[in-house]
């Protein structure tokens, strides 16, 4: 099924809302078969490897995989010798599984059994930072062409590196762990709200009446406290987290 682009912004904001409206286990798995269908996807799948209050050893796992191939994923101890997990706990970047090196036998299989199980042609996977120590993975999988994935790929990235967070945070509230509060002040939460209308720091400046070097001041305080890589990152967990809106 090809996804219209002009589709993907209501996509965007029916999810956000949802995920926001959502608190229980449950409907940790309603929101991911709901996100499968908005955007047409194959499959969506969330792994939180460490989360407050529960141990690594015991990750949270909830995909929207058929049965048949969770068990045959764990019977064989796939996790072992998945590099999109590996690169997920360890990069900071989303990964397309294009890039994904399929030189190793284990990891020849892995990919080609994944295909008969119909996981999906194609899968883009996005790191999850919480900033007292949680970490997770969110992925997705396409049956698109490759001509297609290619044309909805940069929109998907663009989606779904603010989804991941979303998703991650009912999760925290599913748990019943505590959320942590970040408080950030009028002019830092004003310069991360207008970044993420795509403003760079120089047209802040102006738009707020003060200096660029004031404006990245505040954009770099409330990256850290936030605990974000960047400011791209920053905007994403600020908008998970109910603290700004980039809807105009």
């Amino acid at each position: 099924m090809t996804l219209l682009l002009d589709k993907l912004d209501p996509a965007f904001l029916d999810t956000v809302d949802e995920l926001r409206s959502l608190s229980a286990s449950d409907d940790v798995q309603v929101a991911l078969r709901r996100i499968t269908e908005r955007y047409g996807l194959k499959h969506v799948a969330y792994m939180a490897h460490s989360l407050p209050g529960r141990s690594h050893k015991d990750p949270l796992i909830v995909v929207t995989y058929s049965t048949e191939w969770i068990k045959r994923y764990s019977d064989l101890r796939y996790m072992r010798h998945d590099p999109v997990v590996a690169r997920g706990l360890s990069s900071m970047m989303p990964i397309d599984w294009s890039e994904v090196d399929l030189s190793g036998i284990h990891v020849r299989r892995l990919f080609g059994e994944a295909r008969d199980f119909g996981v999906g042609r194609h899968g883009m996977t996005f790191p999850i930072r919480g900033r007292y120590g949680d970490q997770a993975i969110f992925s997705i999988t396409s049956d698109e062409t490759d001509t297609e994935w290619q044309r909805i790929r940069r929109l998907f990235m663009r989606d779904f590196q603010v989804l991941a967070y979303h998703v991650h945070q009912l999760v925290l509230r599913a748990e019943t762990a505590e959320v942590p509060t970040v408080k950030l002040s009028p002019r830092e939460i004003d310069c991360l709200r207008w970044s993420g209308l795509g403003k760079t720091a120089a047209e802040i400046a102006l738009i707020l009446g003060i200096g660029v070097r004031t404006t990245r001041f505040y954009l770099e305080n409330a990256r850290y406290k936030l605990g974000a890589i960047n400011i791209t990152n920053a905007v994403a967990k600020a908008i998970s987290l109910n603290i700004i809106s980039v809807s105009v």
